[in-house]
């Protein structure tokens, strides 16, 4: 294992560069040796207020490992000192660089969290005609910020990562004044049309799981998406990044399986 920038090991078959975007440190995890297969942007969750934690590389480097992609993983501002009003805008910008001359069918955006959150909103935010990613990767999304969904209270008591408490209080933040229910907060209520392939992961005892299912039925009629609903039985908010066992692996296997597919493949 050697050292990165982020202060934790990575496998010796990878690299990691750190480099500069308006002001915000972005890291890329690649193959030490030879041309990455293609590039991965990755959006990390925390409630949009925790930094990127050990678990995140970890997760990230298995996944660069296995299907030798660059994920490029920004290190953008939070909440409370900003809201997405300051962090969306750059966010697509730096989308636009790296899609610029970019083979969309070795580009994907993934995200856990609130990470999936902004992946999904910035997937959804962009024009016609302008190069999406292939695959777009959702583990444990959270798409609906008003947290009305009637099934989201019942579950509150299995899962001890998240709490309706304090996820409200993090979507207030994070609005800096606007309506949560805003697509960029609540992706749910945005454009369904032309996502291309869309992969959620989620454990069933998650609280945010019950809107994935609706986002899935929701996107069922959508023309130009491909929806994916993998659930996972007892697992909680996030579990592939906090919980290694046989589901966590389930979710990579899966993961690199997209990301290594045809680009006319069917997923499954």
């Amino acid at each position: 294992m050697t050292g990165n920038s982020t202060g934790g090991p990575l496998p010796g078959e990878l690299q990691t560069e750190r480099s500069e975007f308006e002001g915000w440190p972005v890291h890329t995890v690649r193959p030490r040796t030879g041309d990455a297969r293609g590039r991965v942007l990755y959006l990390h969750g925390g409630g949009y207020v925790s930094p990127l934690q050990p678990a995140h590389w970890d997760l990230i480097a298995r996944l660069a490992a296995r299907t030798g992609r660059a994920f490029v993983v920004p290190d953008f501002p939070l909440a409370p000192a900003h809201t997405h009003h300051d962090v969306f805008p750059t966010l697509r910008r730096l989308y636009d660089q790296l899609s610029d001359g970019t083979d969309t069918d070795t580009f994907a955006v993934m995200g856990d969290s609130t990470g999936a959150t902004m992946g999904l909103a910035l997937v959804q935010s962009l024009p016609p005609g302008q190069p999406r990613p292939r695959d777009l990767i959702l583990m444990s999304p959270w798409l609906d910020a008003t947290l009305t969904n009637p099934e989201i209270r019942a579950l509150e008591p299995h899962d001890p990562i998240s709490s309706t408490e304090n996820l409200s209080r993090f979507a207030q933040w994070w609005a800096g004044g606007a309506d949560v229910a805003t697509p960029q907060l609540s992706p749910i209520n945005g454009p369904l049309e032309n996502l291309g392939r869309v992969a959620i992961f989620a454990g069933t005892d998650d609280i945010l799981t019950p809107d994935a299912r609706r986002l899935a039925q929701l996107a069922a009629v959508a023309t130009g998406t491909e929806l994916t609903l993998h659930e996972y039985p007892e697992m909680t908010h996030a579990f592939m990044l906090l919980r290694p066992g046989a589901e966590t692996d389930a979710v990579l296997a899966e993961i690199t399986r997209r990301l290594d597919a045809d680009p006319g493949a069917v997923a499954r």
